[in-house]
């Protein structure tokens, strides 16, 4: 099956090859240490910081949530940022630690305005942490995280950002964007396979977890126990050592591809196709270059474009809550970027909109071979 969704990605074939390999045990072996810490060297390099980054063993969730256990004390006051299916979610961690939350909702069509979130602010700034995320999949927005947590900052209001879906395919300079922390997964743009989260924390969120008035209430959790251990061994627990080298090759392999701008053709060439089709596109601005979506034309879900791609040898993405089978969503993230996979996908999708009845204006696939030669 070709996978062109919304993540996880398609994987290279040497990344996991290298899942395949018992290597050394990571909990006694001083060499795989300095191969684990150069890899996390590399997640900082990706966000353009030399900030402490580190890796949590567990899937994007994990981070999102331990952010806030670190962060967050009782009564402490938290601003979400809410404008896709993701954003609202930090809410519930906020509550498990006892923190109050505020939602701050935008249109979820849109990205967050600066402007609005600026009047917002000047009445109301008394938070100790705000969240947000990055890149929303379920829509296909990319927030701008420089001018919201620049924002922030000037409040003295640590940010908390999720960038599980743009770390790697979107521009991202930890530094200049004053985040405290940020979180990323190893399945999306990265292309290494599920079960790492990363994690960028800033000296300000440092020190926010240091002079906590209780400790965190996790172990396993406590980012402390990752870059400030000291118990005689390198790890708090046993690193799992196949998927540190597969992350740390799909790294190399990423930094070799100059990701960014990749990213942003093919974002770039997806838009434009399915707007010469014909087609609504959901997000109205502040578009994704990791995923695209693309509204169901009426009298149709998007189990019926997905069903006769499957039959067809090729996974996209349906959209998430309120619009679950209103969009149809494509990955051109990661791995999955390729001519070979998108010429494939639109030369199937033309068959699959002439089965359905779907009208075009054009075809997807000439389309497709028209842009990519200019």
């Amino acid at each position: 099956m070709k996978i062109l969704c919304a993540g996880p990605t398609s994987i290279d074939e040497e990344v996991m090859e290298l899942m395949g390999k018992s290597l050394t045990n990571p909990d006694i072996d001083p060499e795989y240490e300095k191969v684990h810490r150069n890899m996390e060297q590399k997640i900082s390099k990706l966000l353009n910081t030399k900030a402490t980054s580190f890796v949590m063993l567990g899937e994007g969730m994990i981070g999102l949530e331990a952010a806030i256990c670190n962060l967050v004390e009782e009564n402490d006051r938290v601003l979400v940022l809410n404008n896709g299916v993701f954003g609202a979610g930090f809410a519930d961690y906020v509550a498990f630690y006892g923190g109050e939350f505020v939602i701050y909702e935008d249109d979820f069509r849109r990205g967050f305005n600066i402007d609005k979130l600026k009047v917002f602010l000047e009445k109301d700034h008394d938070f100790k942490v705000a969240t947000m995320v990055h890149c929303e999949t379920p829509s296909g927005i990319t927030n701008d995280v420089n001018s919201i947590c620049n924002l922030l900052n000037s409040y003295g209001i640590l940010s908390v950002v999720d960038t599980v879906s743009g770390m790697g395919g979107e521009e991202f300079d930890f530094d200049k964007y004053k985040v405290d922390i940020a979180i990323g997964g190893s399945q999306k743009c990265i292309s290494a396979p599920t079960g790492l989260t990363t994690i960028t924390v800033s000296e300000r969120a440092k020190d926010a977890i240091k002079n906590r008035k209780k400790p965190v209430p996790s172990y396993y959790m406590n980012f402390l126990n990752y870059y400030d251990y000291s118990d005689g061994f390198a790890f708090p627990y046993t690193m799992n050592e196949n998927l540190t080298y597969a992350m740390d090759l799909a790294l190399d392999k990423l930094f070799e591809r100059d990701s960014i701008n990749l990213h942003k053709k093919y974002a770039e060439v997806t838009r434009e196709i399915f707007e010469k089709a014909g087609f609504e596109l959901y997000a109205k601005d502040s578009r994704s270059n990791t995923l695209t979506a693309v509204m169901v034309p009426e009298g149709y879900m998007a189990e019926d474009i997905l069903s006769a791609l499957r039959k067809r040898g090729i996974l996209i993405s349906k959209g998430a809550g309120d619009i679950f089978e209103k969009v149809f969503r494509i990955g051109h993230m990661g791995n999955n970027i390729s001519y070979e996979n998108f010429y494939e996908l639109y030369e199937k999708l033309d068959e699959v909109f002439e089965e359905l009845g779907i009208e075009t204006k054009i075809s997807l696939k000439e389309e497709f071979e028209k842009l990519m030669e200019n």
